[in-house]
């Protein structure tokens, strides 16, 4: 039986390069793919790891290198598209230029990357699509406008995609971890209006991303997200799980209030 193999994005570190880990020691043939392929360490020289540069941005860069990833390995089973970036703050002051930045890699990246890998799953007939988003592509928080409506726009269009693609034998997934401890950090916009508030927030996620789990956790997900064969389109990671249950289940003001409680405490 001839290895599978899997397309990641944003493999340089953090979920990426845990996810690349995983799928290799687990038998796979792993594309692992960054913006700064030089970036991606000793780890992946390895025969059944190839470094591969892309940058999600680059409409003709992804078709090209997605052709490349199916041809080094004669084939694709996998694309895990994790590459994101991040930005948040006080929304007034965030300009056009940086909300489209973010969209570009957090949604149109993803999409450049469906498309191009769509024709080459198609001919497994058994192909998958994991989208990494996030808890925030489930519920909105303060301050987390732009990066949250991103995730929240991914969703969307896995939803959408799984039915769409289902009928070509192409299943997808999604995987929306809490806090994970990696290098990934946000831009933050500051107005003077709203600093004695952003700077709490500011500081409480930093603590809390010092409490937070690694980003095996959330690879562990990806690799079984990829390889169930069900319907099922979502799977939590981190400790997203119970929140996300937790904001279904309350009522929408008490729900609120805790939120409002909880993030929106000056420094």
């Amino acid at each position: 039986m001839s290895m599978k193999t899997v397309l990641i994005t944003g493999a340089s570190g953090g979920v990426g390069e845990a996810t690349a880990r995983l799928f290799a020691r687990k038998g796979w043939n792993v594309v692992a793919s960054a913006r700064a392929v030089e970036r991606i360490g000793g780890w992946a020289d390895r025969p059944n790891i190839f470094r591969l540069a892309m940058d999600v941005t680059d409409e003709a860069g992804v078709q090209a290198a997605v052709s490349s990833a199916a041809a080094h390995f004669g084939g694709l089973d996998a694309l895990v598209n994790n590459a994101g970036a991040g930005l948040a703050g006080a929304f007034e002051s965030i300009s056009e230029a940086d909300l489209k930045a973010v969209f570009d890699v957090n949604l149109f990246g993803p999409a450049r990357t469906i498309r191009a890998a769509i024709p080459h799953l198609r001919a497994r007939k058994s192909g998958v699509i994991v989208n990494v988003t996030s808890i925030t592509g489930r519920l909105g928080l303060p301050f987390m406008a732009p990066y949250d409506s991103t995730k929240f726009a991914l969703e969307g269009l896995s939803e959408s995609l799984s039915y769409e693609l289902s009928a070509v034998g192409i299943r997808v997934k999604l995987v929306e971890p809490g806090g994970v401890r990696t290098q990934f950090s946000h831009k933050w916009v500051r107005n003077a209006l709203y600093n004695p508030t952003l700077d709490g927030l500011i500081d409480r996620m930093a603590v809390g991303m010092t409490k937070a789990k690694g980003p095996e956790g959330v690879a562990r997900a990806i690799f079984r997200a990829a390889n169930d064969r069900s319907a099922r389109l979502r799977y939590t990671a981190n400790g997203s799980g119970p929140l996300i249950l937790l904001n279904r289940l309350l009522p929408p003001s008490i729900w609120r209030g805790m939120v409002a409680s909880s993030f929106l405490k000056t420094r």
